[in-house]
C-alpha cells in the first residue's frame, strides 16, 4: 500500500502548512482590499465636506487616529 499517495497525502503536514498559508495569504490580501476601499471611502467623503467645516472633519479624523494610537499601545 502507498500511503503516499491519494487520498492518504491529504494527511501530510506539509501539504496542511501549504494549505494554511495560502488561506492566510488570502486572508491578508483581503484586509488590504478592505484598508484600499476605507481609504477610497475617506477621501469620497472629505470630498463631500464644505470648506467651512473642513477643519472640524481634519480634527475628528485626528481625534480617532489618536484614540486608535492609545488603544494599540495598551494592547501591547
Amino acid at each position: 500500500m502507498y500511503y503516499n499517495q491519494y487520498p492518504y497525502n491529504i494527511f501530510n503536514p506539509a501539504l496542511l502548512q501549504q494549505i494554511e498559508q495560502q488561506n492566510y495569504h488570502q486572508e491578508q490580501q483581503q484586509q488590504i482590499m478592505k484598508m484600499r476601499k476605507a481609504i477610497k471611502d475617506y477621501i469620497e467623503a472629505a470630498r463631500q465636506v464644505a470648506p467651512e467645516y473642513q477643519q472640524a472633519a481634519i480634527n475628528q479624523c485626528l481625534e480617532e487616529i489618536l484614540l486608535q494610537a492609545i488603544n494599540n499601545s495598551n494592547q501591547l
